[in-house]
C-alpha cells in the first residue's frame, strides 16, 4: 500500500472511532436531562470535557466554558492536520479558517458595540480566542481600533483584507455589521472552493460533492430566511447567496427572488429539490383551520435543512475509507457536538426548555 493511502488508512480510522463515540454519547440526552447548570457542568466532565468544567469552577462564567470547548477543539484539528499529507491538509486549513473568521467577527461586533454605540467592551475581550490559527491577525487591533483604517491594518495581508476594504465606517454606522459578516462568509466559501480544487483524484470528487451540497443547502436556508420570512428585497438576497451548486443557478430561484416579495411561494421552491419539505410546508400552514405562524415553518424547514446536511456527513462516513471523506463527516459530527453543547448550556443558564432545540445541532 502506498503511503498515501496508508496515511488515510491510519488517521480514518481514528476519526471513524471518534465520530462513533459522538454519534452513541448520551451527553446530549444527560445535558437535557439536567436540572440545572451545575449538574449540566458536571456531564461534560463525566465526557472528557474536564478542561470546560473547570473553567466553570473557577468562573462560573458560560462564555468561558464555551471558549474552553473552542481551544480543545481547535487542539483536535490542528492534530489531525499534523498527521494528515499535504495536499488534504489544506482543507483542514480552511477548516480552522473558518474559526478564525468566526474570531474576526467576534472581534469586529465588540469594535461595533464599542465604536458605535458607546458601550464599554473591555471585559468581553477575555472571550475571544487568542494566538495564531491561520493567518496573522492582530485581533486587539481590530478591538480597538480607532477608525475603519486601522481595523483594515490589522488584517494586513491576509484574505480578509480586499474584503474590509470594501467597507467604511460610515457605512458600517448606517447599515450594521450584517454586509459586511455577509461578504466574509462568502469569502470563506470561495476560500473553501479553491482548497477543492486543488484536491486530486477521488479526494477532490468528494470534497467538491460535499461542498455543492452544503453549499445548495446553505442557499436554500437563506431564500427561506431571508427570502421568504423577511421578505428580503430579491437583488439584497441575490447578493447573499454563495455563487456554487445547483441552488444558485437554478431559474426558478431568479423567478423567487423576482417574485413581489410578499407574494414569495416557498413551497414551490422547495418542492424543486425537496418536494417532500414542499408538503411538509404546505400542511404546517394551516391547522385546526388557523394559520400557523411563519417563524413555526421556517424552524421546520431548518431543521429538515439541518437532517440533510447530517445525512451529507453520514454518507461521507460511509463512503471509500481511503479518500478525505472521513475526515469531512469528522468535522461536520465535532462542530455539531460542539453547537449541541454551547446551545443546551445556554438553555440551561437561561432557563429555556432544552426539548425545543433537540435536533437542531
Amino acid at each position: 500500500m502506498n503511503n498515501s493511502l496508508g496515511n488515510y488508512e491510519y488517521i480514518n480510522a481514528k476519526l471513524k472511532a471518534r465520530i462513533g463515540n459522538i454519534r452513541e454519547s448520551k451527553l446530549e440526552e444527560e445535558l437535557m436531562k439536567a436540572g440545572g447548570v451545575v449538574e449540566a457542568v458536571g456531564a461534560l466532565r463525566e465526557h472528557g470535557f474536564e478542561e470546560a468544567a473547570v473553567a466553570y469552577d473557577k468562573t462560573g462564567d458560560m462564555q468561558m466554558v464555551e471558549l474552553s470547548l473552542l481551544k480543545q477543539m481547535v487542539q483536535d484539528y490542528k492534530s489531525i492536520q499534523s498527521q494528515i499529507s499535504s495536499m488534504p491538509k489544506s482543507i483542514v486549513e480552511v477548516t480552522l479558517t473558518k474559526i478564525e473568521l468566526d474570531n474576526v467577527k467576534s472581534a469586529l461586533r465588540l469594535w461595533y458595540s464599542s465604536a458605535v454605540h458607546h458601550r464599554a467592551i473591555t471585559y468581553r475581550t477575555s472571550y475571544l480566542l487568542n494566538g495564531k490559527l491561520v493567518n496573522n491577525i492582530h485581533l486587539m487591533g481590530i478591538v480597538n481600533a480607532l477608525s475603519f483604517d486601522q481595523i483594515i491594518e490589522a488584517v494586513a495581508n491576509t484574505w480578509y483584507e480586499p474584503i474590509m476594504r470594501m467597507y467604511s465606517f460610515s457605512q458600517i454606522e448606517d447599515n450594521g455589521l450584517f454586509d459586511l459578516e455577509s461578504s466574509l462568509d462568502r469569502g470563506w466559501y470561495q476560500l473553501m472552493n479553491q482548497a477543492n480544487a486543488r484536491l486530486k483524484g477521488e479526494d477532490k470528487t468528494v470534497a467538491t460533492q460535499m461542498f455543492k451540497t452544503e453549499v445548495d443547502l446553505k442557499n436554500l436556508l437563506m431564500l427561506i430566511r431571508y427570502g421568504w420570512f423577511h421578505q428580503m428585497d430579491g437583488e439584497k438576497l441575490q447578493g447573499l447567496l454563495y455563487p456554487y451548486g445547483s441552488v444558485y443557478r437554478n431559474s426558478k430561484v431568479k423567478d423567487y427572488l423576482n417574485e413581489d416579495k410578499k407574494k414569495r411561494n416557498a413551497e414551490a421552491l422547495l418542492h424543486t429539490w425537496y418536494p417532500e419539505l414542499s408538503q411538509m410546508v404546505k400542511e404546517k400552514g394551516i391547522v385546526n383551520d388557523k394559520l400557523v405562524p411563519m417563524i413555526e415553518q421556517t424552524r421546520m424547514v431548518e431543521h429538515f435543512l439541518v437532517e440533510k446536511r447530517r445525512g451529507l456527513a453520514l454518507k461521507g462516513l460511509s463512503g471509500n475509507p481511503f479518500t478525505i471523506g472521513i475526515a469531512l463527516a469528522y468535522f461536520y459530527f465535532k462542530e455539531a457536538q460542539y453547537n449541541m453543547i454551547c446551545g443546551l448550556l445556554g438553555a440551561k443558564y437561561y432557563g429555556i426548555d432544552s426539548a425545543e432545540n433537540k435536533g437542531m445541532f
